[in-house]
């Protein structure tokens, strides 16, 4: 309960205008965060699991994604894995389809600045230029998609909900107005019929 509160407030907030520029800012902010903040806690758990020491650089240190050693591979699948969660904070915070793709690459836009100004390099990695670009794939296609399909539920059947709600929703009558037609359904087996109602 306190969860779906805290999502619906959250959800206001963030789509009450669209277009004012604190409201973006705060938007970009968020979702960066809640980037960062899975990294670390997945990053975090699996260092725990195989028994790694926990360090900062896994996040912000583009030199340690190399695929010269098992820690380079595996920081490049966890981060893939980071950006299928982060569409599910891109769908909560941003929740417009036309909005999304925005998100996503301002996502790993400053993601690249972070990490040049932790390291004092700019990035000349392959593997993690190309990591960006998978992720930044995953994250565009995968928000778009789950955004436009919230936004079509939200079109389609909360009126319906609504509607429900209100008790202007007739079950015992067809779309067109028409009383329900009822069906002879015979039993193969048996041979009997029963009747049921065509709505």
């Amino acid at each position: 309960m306190l969860f779906s509160n805290g999502y619906r407030l959250l959800n206001n907030v963030v789509s009450s205008d669209m277009t004012n520029p604190s409201k973006l800012l705060f938007q970009i902010v968020v979702l960066q965060c809640f980037y960062y903040l899975t990294a670390l806690v997945i990053f975090y758990l699996v260092s725990t699991l195989n028994g790694y020491n926990f360090k900062i650089d896994w996040i912000f240190s583009w030199e340690l994604i190399s695929p010269e050693n098992a820690m380079g591979l595996t920081l490049f699948v966890l981060w893939l894995f980071d950006s299928l969660l982060c569409v599910i904070f891109v769908t909560i915070v941003v929740g417009r389809s036309k909005l999304a793709w925005d998100f996503a690459i301002t996502v790993h836009i400053i993601n690249l600045i972070v990490v040049w100004v932790y390291t004092g390099k700019f990035p000349t990695s392959a593997l993690w230029w190309c990591l960006q670009v998978l992720s930044g794939v995953i994250l565009v296609t995968l928000s778009t998609y789950m955004t436009r399909w919230k936004e079509l539920r939200t079109t389609f059947f909360d009126d319906m909900l609504d509607q429900q709600e209100r008790g202007e929703v007739d079950h015992n009558r067809t779309n067109n107005g028409s009383p329900p037609v009822a069906i002879e359904m015979h039993d193969l087996r048996s041979g009997t019929s029963s009747q049921t109602t065509k709505g």
